[in-house]
């Protein structure tokens, strides 16, 4: 069962008081309040020692890493160690997409190797990596609505052999009409935290 939280409690992640591992969907209708949300919780991350990946679009990208920026991480110098791996959503996609969907063994192996690699860079032992991604809101907007629950079903079994906390993000407005009903109740089925627009 999925628990609701108030759209201001969306800086913090992750919230201490969320699950272990938490898997977080949030919908937006600003990519300002979520690069602003995204910026802080990411950057409290690498500035506690911790290991980032962002799996993002390319709209946002720019806006993540100057935000980033701005709160003083050099992330040239965090991504040469590790400890930032900022990876093109599409780009990615393409490493294990199939044209009837996800791939689960090439899934697991790409981002099992991406999860291992940062926990290992992390400077603080023992913490999950912190995982943002969009992946699955591209294969939303792209009316691949099974690949893209596939896909999050594919990312709570990555979670149960590795050491992440993970947060999704969809626009709101991509839940409109048909979408609004049940693929939504679906899709907040799928995680353990969601952030209401």
């Amino acid at each position: 069962m999925s628990t609701v939280i108030n759209i201001s409690s969306a800086i913090q992640f992750p919230p201490m008081s969320l699950p272990d591992p938490a898997h977080i969907v949030q919908f937006y209708t600003s990519d300002r309040f979520l690069l602003d949300g995204l910026a802080a919780s990411l950057g409290s991350a690498l500035e506690s020692g911790e290991s980032v990946v962002a799996v993002t679009t390319k709209a946002h990208q720019k806006g993540l890493l100057a935000r980033l920026a701005a709160r003083g991480i050099d992330t040239v110098e965090a991504t040469g160690k590790g400890r930032l791996a900022v990876l093109d959503a599409i780009d990615a996609l393409k490493k294990f997409m199939d044209p009837r969907g996800p791939n689960r063994q090439r899934f697991l192996r790409e981002f099992g190797s991406v999860i291992r690699k940062a926990e290992a860079a992390a400077e603080v032992k023992g913490k999950r990596v912190v995982v943002f991604g969009e992946m699955v809101a591209v294969l939303w907007k792209d009316k691949q609505h099974e690949a893209a629950i596939r896909l999050e079903q594919l990312w709570n079994e990555l979670a149960q052999t590795h050491f992440f906390h993970l947060r999704c993000a969809y626009p709101a407005k991509s839940f409109q009409g048909k979408t609004k009903g049940e693929p939504y109740a679906t899709i907040c089925a799928e995680h353990s935290v969601v952030i209401p627009a």
